[in-house]
């Protein structure tokens, strides 16, 4: 939603504004129950607060204009979201760090979190690992599988199947010739190979399947592998 322009009472010491008290927008009065986070623009000071009925909202003050302008966060998910983006940039990132980040106070990042670990929001905390630095890469494997899907569950069934085996490391189901994407891991080629033509392959609705080798890893969850983010270019020559 674009910003929009709103009353704004506020306590003003040395400098104006210095924290906004309470707002009238749409009608209504919101009294500001508590400050998250201020910052300062180019055009002027930014206060992201929380309102009595636990809304969340930007207020930014125009100094040319001499206005203010108000952004709902949606409830305050928005902001909440931004724990989860942190998370998932940096597990290390302390619940410390995200409250100066966001402005969400301390105690509400570790309630946030763990409520997120209860229901599952947050799945595990991953280290992205270069295995080819440790000379301990594992062979992995694309399986694109061909499947028939069962009545009243469809593919859930099969899928199922599939991703219980440790081998499968993920599993999706994809659209086009194919049904499922599996990417599988094993020691050797062999044993990916095995998994296959063993296993997989025997599970009650799998019509077929296609194997592809990974040869090199460039790019794994956003981090560029190989010891460098350098892109070499190679000459051109006209």
């Amino acid at each position: 939603m674009p910003p929009e322009t709103v009353e704004v009472r506020c306590y003003s010491g040395h400098t104006y504004p210095e924290r906004p008290e309470s707002f009238r927008w749409r009608g209504a009065e919101f009294h500001v129950a508590e400050v998250q986070n201020a910052w300062r623009q180019p055009d002027g000071d930014c206060f992201r607060v929380r309102t009595g009925d636990n809304k969340c909202f930007t207020l930014c003050y125009n100094v040319a204009k001499e206005r203010w302008f108000l952004t709902e966060l949606a409830g305050g998910l928005t902001v909440v979201k931004e724990i989860f983006k942190i998370l998932e940039s940096d597990a290390r990132t302390t619940p410390k760090q995200i409250s100066a980040r966001t402005g969400i106070p301390q105690a509400e990042v570790v309630k946030v979190i763990k409520q997120a670990e209860k229901d599952r929001a947050i799945l595990r905390y991953k280290t992205v690992v270069d295995w080819q630095q440790l000379d301990e890469e594992p062979v992995w494997a694309v399986i694109e599988v061909k499947l028939t899907p069962q009545k009243d569950v469809g593919f859930d069934a099969v899928a199922e199947n599939v991703y219980r085996f440790p081998q499968a490391r993920s599993v999706y189901l994809i659209s086009g010739s194919y049904d499922l994407f599996v990417l599988v891991a094993g020691k050797t080629s062999h044993e990916v190979a095995d998994f296959v033509s063993q296993r997989l392959s025997h599970i009650e609705g799998v019509q077929g399947t296609v194997t592809q080798f990974l040869l090199k890893k460039y790019k794994e969850d956003g981090e560029i592998v190989g010891g460098t983010e350098e892109l070499k270019r190679q000459p051109v020559i006209l």
